[in-house]
Formats: structure tokens, C-alpha cells, sequence
């Protein structure tokens, strides 16, 4: 461990007894020298609390039509078996995605509309879970939420 030496006079940088003491000038016309501490001080700062917002990711598919009925009958279709999510996507979803089954591929919070990132994004969505119907300016929103990522403790 190294030893702090405090001075009060002129000499209080001239060079230490050993490599590892630490000077500090105790006077007002010195500034506080911490070298060793200087080095070190970033490792127990808290500035970086979880993880940036441009690394948070998340992966849906998602089913979009007119009205809240009809996004209801598909989700029946869906959790009965008697259809799968991206049959039911290719058949009857106004968004382009629905060539793709439903996909959106990955993208960060704020991509989407509101309503569909707070569902997304929302610690209480499973991966997996099939969620809605969720209204936006577009339509109703069959949603299944394939992957999130980034989001540390909280996903």
C-alpha cells in the first residue's frame, strides 16, 4: 500500500523516500498532486450505469390489420394451432412485412411507433408471448417479441 506524506513547505515535491509515497501539498499555493489515484478514479465512477441506448436491440414479428375483431379471430387462430403465426402474417397483414411472415428484423428503441415500443421494450414481455391487439395510427398490432437484448438486469 502506499504511504501519503503531507508538507507544508517549497520542498514538498521534491522526490520521494520511496516509489510508492504519494505527496500531497497541503498549502494554498499547491495544487492537490494524486497520480496513483488519478489512474484509478474512472474505474469506481458510476457515470455508466446499464447499458447505452444504442445497444439495446430487440427482434419481433408482428401481424397488422384494421380492426380489433378481426386481430382477436387471429389470435385465436394462432394460440389454438389451427394456424401459425406467419400464415396468419402472409394472409392477412396490410404491413409489407408480411412477405417476411410478420418480421421486422432488429431494431432499437424509438424505431417503432410508441405503442409498439412500450410493449416491446417493456421488462413484463416475454420472449415468445404473443401480445395484443395493440392500436397505433396504422392499425392493431398481433405482436410476438423474438429476441431482446442489451438491456442488462432488466431484461
Amino acid at each position: 500500500m502506499a504511504a501519503i506524506a503531507f508538507a507544508n513547505s517549497a520542498n514538498a515535491f521534491a522526490p520521494a523516500t520511496t516509489d510508492k509515497t504519494i505527496i500531497v501539498a497541503v498549502n494554498t499555493r499547491t495544487a492537490l498532486q494524486m497520480g496513483l489515484f488519478d489512474a484509478f478514479s474512472k474505474a469506481f465512477e458510476n457515470n455508466d450505469y446499464g447499458p447505452p441506448a444504442e445497444s439495446i436491440k430487440a427482434s419481433a414479428r408482428h401481424i397488422l390489420v384494421q380492426s380489433e375483431p378481426e386481430a382477436k379471430v387471429i389470435m385465436k387462430m394462432i394460440t389454438s394451432g389451427e394456424s401459425t403465426f406467419e400464415d396468419c402474417a402472409r394472409d392477412y397483414s396490410t404491413c409489407p412485412s408480411a412477405s417476411k411472415g410478420g418480421s421486422l428484423g432488429t431494431f432499437g428503441p424509438g424505431t417503432m411507433v410508441p405503442e409498439f415500443d412500450k410493449v416491446i421494450f417493456d421488462p413484463e414481455t416475454q420472449v415468445g408471448e404473443l401480445m395484443g391487439p395493440i392500436l397505433t395510427d396504422f392499425g392493431f398490432h398481433i405482436i410476438i417479441l423474438d429476441k431482446r437484448s442489451g438491456g442488462g438486469d432488466w431484461y
